[in-house]
């Protein structure tokens, strides 16, 4: 095989573990979650309280923030909450117990995922690849604060 840039492996291998992740979710009744529904839930439980605090980090705008939202709303992963602030516009949103659960259940999946990359390509392995990829991800971050994990293009 010809010699394949980090980049496009590393891309590879995210589009074959979120396609592995996905299917699995559906088998266990989340059949409508996409990964940028993933994104946005996790993006939520850490503060991104609303579409318009969404959109940036879904590389998005407010109104593709809005429809994923809406998707999350009506598949019962999220909630609206009365402002605090009295700011009738303002939306903040909260995960429900079902939002919860899918990122959790989406844990342990991608821990099931990594045991199967060990089974390949070994523990020890897989354990270097961990640590280069922090050592690289986080070069540039100031000390104790990855950078955000967010949808690529």
């Amino acid at each position: 095989m010809e010699r394949v840039p980090i980049v496009r492996l590393l891309s590879m291998a995210v589009t074959v573990a979120l396609d592995e992740l996905h299917e699995e979710l559906a088998r266990q009744g989340h059949p409508n979650l996409r990964p940028v529904h993933g994104y946005a839930l996790n993006a939520i439980s850490n503060g991104a309280d609303t579409a318009s605090a969404l959109a940036p980090v879904l590389s998005m705008t407010k109104q593709g923030a809005a429809k994923v939202v809406q998707l999350l709303l009506e598949e019962g992963y999220l909630v609206e909450v009365a402002a605090s602030d009295g700011d009738a516009r303002r939306k903040p949103l909260a995960l429900t117990a079902r939002g919860r659960e899918v990122i959790d259940l989406s844990e342990r999946l991608q821990d099931g995922i990594e045991a199967s990359w060990e089974e390949i390509a070994g523990a020890r392995s897989v354990a270097t690849a961990r640590r280069v990829l922090l050592q690289a991800a986080t070069a540039t971050s100031p000390p104790g604060s990855p950078p955000p994990v967010r949808r690529g293009w």
